[in-house]
């Protein structure tokens, strides 16, 4: 799951420098990725929207043949995972997250990025960063002026991964989208007991 987390989320990298992209992306986008390695067999197709306007993030993707979504409130308190088959929303927040905030970052606070060249993917303009935690090489990330992340090559327990965006959207995106649709039963993870954290 922290594997999944970390490629999903990139285009929210944590900034070192002032020359580093924004850490949350400044408008709306709404992205198709294909995702290879990290022990998967095949590729996978991953869709990620954003509202600038309210700070949310939209990842859909299959897992276990199940279409799923997660709703993600950017820095905030809540977190919704979407089973789409059984018409169910899962909510985390307060206590069932440790009470922590989603992140706004997968990066650790300890990280850097520094800048190394420029690309185009998906026909949008890119500027390549290499990201080093603790003296370590962790991969790079392909990040536009706006802060959405359009490739990122990454390596985690001595495995690689690598996922690039196929087809981007800069239109605005409807507030909907970023809500539970009507009609799913909502269900409330139970706290995470005292002393323990939440795996990612």
């Amino acid at each position: 799951m922290r594997r999944t987390a970390l490629l999903l989320t990139l285009a929210l990298v944590s900034p070192a420098a002032a020359q580093e992209p924004p850490r949350v992306p400044t408008r709306d986008y709404a992205a198709t990725y294909a995702m290879t390695g990290f022990g998967t067999e095949a590729p996978k197709t991953m869709q990620m929207s954003f509202s600038a306007a309210t700070k949310r993030q939209r990842i859909d993707m299959a897992e276990a043949g199940q279409n799923v979504s997660m709703i993600m409130e950017l820095g905030g308190p809540s977190m919704w995972v979407l089973q789409h088959e059984s018409r169910m929303a899962i909510e985390l927040s307060g206590g069932a997250m440790g009470d922590r905030d989603v992140p706004i970052s997968p990066i650790e606070e300890d990280a850097t990025l520094t800048r190394v060249g420029t690309d185009r993917v998906a026909g949008l303009a890119c500027t390549v960063y290499r990201v080093v935690r603790q003296g370590k090489p962790q991969g790079t990330a392909c990040v536009t002026e706006h802060g959405i992340m359009l490739r990122g090559e990454f390596e985690e327990d001595g495995e690689r991964g690598k996922m690039e965006a196929t087809r981007v959207s800069l239109d605005r995106q409807t507030a909907e989208r970023f809500e539970v649709p009507p009609g799913y039963k909502t269900m409330q993870m139970p706290a995470v007991p005292s002393g323990q954290r939440p795996r990612r």
